[in-house]
């Protein structure tokens, strides 16, 4: 998503936390960072990039299954696909860092909200490149969303059978080539980016562990601003903006934001997508026996996300009906999610030793 810039608001909020830190390390840190990142790296990332990958080639797939039968059967299986790919962006969003394809898909597959004229003028012209700056807010799966599921099932039929076809053609295609690009980039680089990061026991500024400390962090801040605290208006002197919504057509905005917290939560520990535990940062925290205001950070993080996870579990329908009929429950789940950004953004890095290296004016 594009955010305004709300630089100067995350700043005061980190430097109030920041001044009040009081966070010890009980323990010398001897611990190998090399062994979160080969976890990370083989269990984590070039899976998910491959399940990602697998679940794109369905729905193109599936596509050209209703283009050669344009009916509402054909129709529902192409949602239900994009749905699930969709989902599985969830889990390869916090990875920013590798190579230039790699730091640019998140703009490549989640820019929201759409530009649906932009999408629209596309209709009628038969020559365009998606990969052109004018298309920047008119691709990925924000664009796919709008196109089926706005209107009427026979209109949806209409338009993705019709005007709309070459445009969804080339989408998939692009996100396709860029998703294939990503699992090959981590799996079979030729510069063998793969074996370097996963071996690197740095922390410093550009290290292996610095870029997925900050990747990771700033993807917990896209999941407090752009998918809830937009929409729900907590830029806006409170003031809900429905339109600022992830999936606003297909209203699928509360799933993702599930399937999002539950990866962020399973990477934290080090898990894979079918929950083997492996090494994360709660193992480090714990070997470095990291308190806050004497208390345990990682249990305080682990208990953030506990509480999330049952919060979150009490939301129905869309993020924007939850925020209209549920908006106590929602400001809980915003405020706890600021919580988790400063145990993270904070205590953790400063146990950790590494630094913040983004700016968060920009966003999903």
């Amino acid at each position: 998503m594009r955010f305004k810039n709300i630089l100067s608001i995350i700043i005061t909020a980190s430097l109030l936390w920041s001044c009040n830190d009081k966070t010890k390390n009980k323990n010398k840190d001897n611990f190998d960072v090399s062994t979160i990142l080969t976890n990370v790296g083989d269990n984590i990332i070039t899976p998910q990039y491959s399940e990602l990958n697998s679940s794109i080639t369905v729905m193109k797939n599936d596509f050209n299954e209703f283009n050669g039968s344009p009916d509402a059967t054909n129709l529902t299986k192409l949602q239900n696909s994009f749905k699930t790919a969709y989902s599985d962006w969830q889990s390869c969003s916090f990875v920013n860092f590798g190579n230039t394809n790699i730091t640019t898909l998140r703009n490549v597959f989640n820019t929201y909200p759409t530009d649906t004229g932009n999408v629209n003028s596309t209709f009628t012209v038969t020559d365009f490149n998606l990969e052109s700056a004018s298309y920047a807010d008119a691709i990925g799966f924000p664009a796919l969303d709008y196109i089926l599921f706005q209107g009427t099932e026979s209109e949806i039929i209409n338009r993705l059978s019709g005007e709309a076809n070459n445009f969804v053609q080339k989408n998939i295609d692009l996100m396709s080539t860029k998703s294939m690009a990503a699992f090959d980039f981590w799996n079979t680089s030729d510069d063998d980016y793969s074996t370097s990061f996963k071996d690197d026991n740095k922390k410093a500024n550009g290290s292996g562990f610095s870029d997925f400390v900050n990747g990771y962090i700033q993807d917990v801040e896209i999941l407090k601003n752009g998918q809830l605290g937009y929409p729900a208006g907590k830029f806006e002197l409170g003031t809900p903006k429905p339109n600022q919504s992830e999936a606003l057509f297909s209203n699928y905005s509360l799933e993702l934001f599930k399937a999002h917290l539950t990866n962020l939560e399973n990477t934290y520990k080090g898990k894979n997508q079918f929950g083997t535990d492996g090494v994360g940062f709660d193992d480090y925290l714990n070997e470095l026996g990291t308190e806050r205001d004497g208390k345990d950070l990682n249990e305080l993080i682990l208990g953030v996300f506990t509480s999330l996870q049952t919060k979150c579990g009490l939301l129905s329908g869309s993020m924007n009906d939850a925020i209209a009929n549920q908006t106590n429950t929602t400001d809980e789940i915003y405020i706890k999610i600021k919580e988790l950004v400063a145990y993270l953004k904070v205590d953790m890095t400063n146990a950790v030793g590494v630094q913040i290296t983004y700016i968060d004016n920009d966003g999903d």
